[in-house]
């Protein structure tokens, strides 16, 4: 069996539905993707899952015997890593979605079901599923990396009381002492080396979630870097420590994570309500900083950058949401990296205006919206960008390059690799490595050069 085929359990006494869902999710996701099993009862349905560990299970809330709500409960009690989707055909359809999330259902449909709404959801939780497993198994290696560096410090600690044992048995020389050092120093270096390497790879799976972000924002290429940018200069500017602005860093990095767990349909919309002009709490609720929330708070390491992602869509006065925090309630990771994610969508949705002209749209909501100080470091970051963006560029083709030449913007692929940083010079080297790459993965758009002066 490919480990990658999912098992959907579906538990219902209606037989003609249960056609219906089975007919349904094999043409639209083929055996290859999903395996169907199908119980009458909610007892056969607890007794096949424990046989089956279904990744996905559809219960109908009415049922003879056991009902949904106990399907439910008993697939917490049993710790099972299933998404429980139920339904229900009768009016009271608000008292049984609520009691459905109490009892802690992942989704609630309403009969008779519709096909869209039903590959909506079970989309929707087969793709979060996947982004867990891949978060997972990061998670598991960083773990056992842990365990290393704990098991380390235990041989360390022995270490440690043996040498003073040493001490206080034969009163040891300055010669002896000095050997001793030599090797807790090395011991020390074996410490920081392993540090580093967690670090690494730390970086590394930061790094691969930015670059799944940047894949699935193919309209918004470059956005999450600009961001990052911006959000470091105004950390710095606003005194936070070299530790708050990492983690402002990765959550500018990763702040749109939660857009690109959602179904196609719903990452639009989030998308398009990123990029509104009107006031965040005039806004329909979106619900991406909690995605990304939920999937960034258990992973070791990244539980700041939750907590920054979370309030990403909380106003100073308090009307936004999730939590309705106000002031400086708010960390102020997320004021930075809210403001200045607002300011270059702003820049994506109109080109037209100048930096000057959409901070001043933006100032209009400073006390609401946006903290005092933050809109003033981001007043600093614009003048300094004006000051080096001031120097005339010119436009030409990939052909047409030429050594010397300075980027005046990043050069990207087709398919979404950043070749070269703006600001780079050409030389020989670098231009015979562009066309090659060119040949295989063509530049896209038109580039853009310096002047000289």
């Amino acid at each position: 069996m490919n480990n990658h085929v999912k098992k959907f359990l579906s538990i219902d006494d209606d037989r003609t539905l249960q056609m219906i869902v089975k007919q349904i999710l094999s043409k639209s996701f083929g055996p290859q993707v999903l395996e169907i099993f199908q119980a009458g009862t909610g007892e056969e349905g607890l007794k096949m899952m424990r046989e089956i560990q279904p990744d996905i299970i559809l219960c109908d809330i009415h049922m003879p015997g056991m009902d949904g709500f106990e399907v439910c409960q008993k697939v917490r009690e049993l710790k099972l890593r299933s998404a429980v989707i139920l339904m229900s055909a009768y009016d009271s359809e608000q008292d049984n979605a609520i009691k459905a999330s109490e009892t802690g259902a992942d989704a609630y449909l309403s009969k008779p079901l519709k096909k869209g709404e039903l590959l909506f959801v079970v989309n929707f939780v087969m793709r979060v599923a996947h982004l867990n497993d891949a978060v997972f198994e990061k998670n598991k290696q960083l773990e056992a990396s842990l365990g290393q560096l704990k098991q380390f410090h235990q041989k360390l600690a022995a270490l440690n009381e043996e040498l003073r044992n040493d001490k206080r048995r034969l009163g040891v020389s300055l010669k002896e002492m000095t050997e001793l050092n030599d090797q807790l120093e090395n011991k020390n270096a074996q410490i920081s080396s392993m540090v580093e390497e967690l670090a690494s790879r730390f970086d590394s799976t930061e790094g691969l979630l930015a670059t799944i972000i940047e894949l699935h924002q193919t309209e918004h290429r470059g956005h999450s870097e600009r961001v990052t940018e911006t959000a470091i200069f105004m950390a710095e500017k606003l005194g936070q420590t070299d530790y708050q602005v990492r983690n402002v860093k990765s959550a500018a990095r990763l702040h749109e994570l939660g857009i690109v767990a959602m179904p196609t349909i719903e990452k639009r919309q989030e998308a398009v309500n990123e990029e509104e002009l009107d006031d965040i709490k005039n806004k329909p609720k979106t619900n991406h900083p909690l995605v990304g929330e939920m999937l960034l708070k258990e992973f070791p390491g990244f539980e700041m950058v939750a907590e920054i992602i979370r309030h990403l869509h909380e106003n100073v006065d308090g009307t936004g949401s999730p939590d309705g925090m106000y002031g400086d309630r708010i960390p102020m990771g997320s004021r930075i990296v809210s403001a200045a994610s607002y300011f270059d969508h702003n820049k994506m949705a109109h080109p037209n205006l100048s930096n000057e002209e959409i901070f001043a749209k933006m100032d209009e909501k400073t006390g609401m919206i946006f903290d005092e100080s933050v809109m003033r470091a981001l007043n600093e970051y614009i003048s300094q960008k004006d000051e080096t963006e001031e120097a005339p560029t010119m436009e030409c083709s990939v052909f047409a390059l030429t050594e010397g030449m300075e980027l005046a913007v990043d050069i990207i692929s087709a398919s979404g690799i950043n070749l070269l940083r703006k600001g780079t010079v050409l030389d020989k080297e670098t231009l015979d490595k562009i066309l090659k790459f060119h040949n295989v993965d063509p530049i896209s758009g038109i580039i853009k050069i310096k002047q000289p002066s």
